[in-house]
């Protein structure tokens, strides 16, 4: 399991690298691969200014291979959201939010004017929307571990199977699986039980300084895993095929 990468190459150099570790593994990118933001460069000490490329379409390109090869499973974050909302739909508000928050330098990647609904990023992003999930479940039947960006989908929607981009709720700005700020120092929790079969949830979406375990109403753990890009580390989970996990944490160049 990857966390956020947010357009930082290094970020998907270092996962890559500690993939080649595991004979076999599948990635599981768990949202936000896009959007690095002037903040997140001044906290690595990256000198270059706000409204610089970032690294948002390499990403993408390799991901898309991973992908190709059967070798990854891509989940959508609120920043893929925000940037198929404001590219594709012609979304204001999200343009605004994402335009402030990374998207500036995504579109400089790739070159991108505003309202240009052909081109690599749209078309990045249409394959987003295509093959990007809201969550999934890996691991042997029984151990198995619920992936997600921000926090755990409700069992309806898990019954239903509804994974798909199309079925984010109606307004997408508040879908709680790639927007809801899980285990905030102000006491947001875990909402949601796990399915049955499931031993644990994994999560990206809130930076902090060190790995993180919540836990849910069912007692079941919640492992976040993005990381304060000023720690220059990358937290990743390893679930092996007897659903033993292990947490991973490697440097960042």
């Amino acid at each position: 399991m990857v966390p956020d990468l947010h357009g930082h190459l290094p970020r998907l150099q270092t996962a890559l690298n500690t993939a080649r570790e595991i004979p076999g593994v599948s990635l599981v990118f768990l949202g936000d691969l896009i959007d690095d933001a002037p903040h997140r460069r001044l906290a690595r000490r990256d000198d270059r200014s706000a409204g610089a490329p970032d690294d948002s379409r390499e990403v993408l390109r390799q991901v898309r291979a991973l992908h190709a090869a059967g070798q990854a499973t891509v989940l959508l974050g609120n920043h893929e959201v925000m940037a198929i909302g404001a590219v594709l739909d012609g979304h204001e508000g999200f343009l605004n939010i994402w335009w402030r928050h990374g998207g500036r330098e995504a579109a400089a990647g790739y070159g991108w004017r505003l309202r240009d609904t052909a081109g690599p990023l749209p078309d990045d992003l249409r394959w987003l929307r295509e093959h990007g999930r809201l969550w999934c479940s890996v691991g042997p039947p029984g151990q198995q571990v619920l992936a997600a960006h921000a926090t755990r989908p409700n069992p309806l929607r898990i019954e239903r199977g509804l994974t798909l981009a199309e079925f984010l709720t109606p307004n997408a700005q508040e879908d709680p699986v790639v927007w809801f700020p899980l285990g905030l120092e102000d006491g947001c929790e875990v909402q949601w039980p796990l399915p049955e079969g499931h031993q644990a949830s994994v999560h990206g979406h809130m930076e902090w300084r060190q790995l993180r375990t919540l836990q849910g109403p069912d007692h079941k753990p919640a492992y976040q895993l993005d990381l304060e890009p000023a720690i220059r580390k990358l937290g990743m989970l390893h679930v092996n095929v007897d659903g033993k996990l292990t947490k991973l944490l490697r440097s960042v160049l």
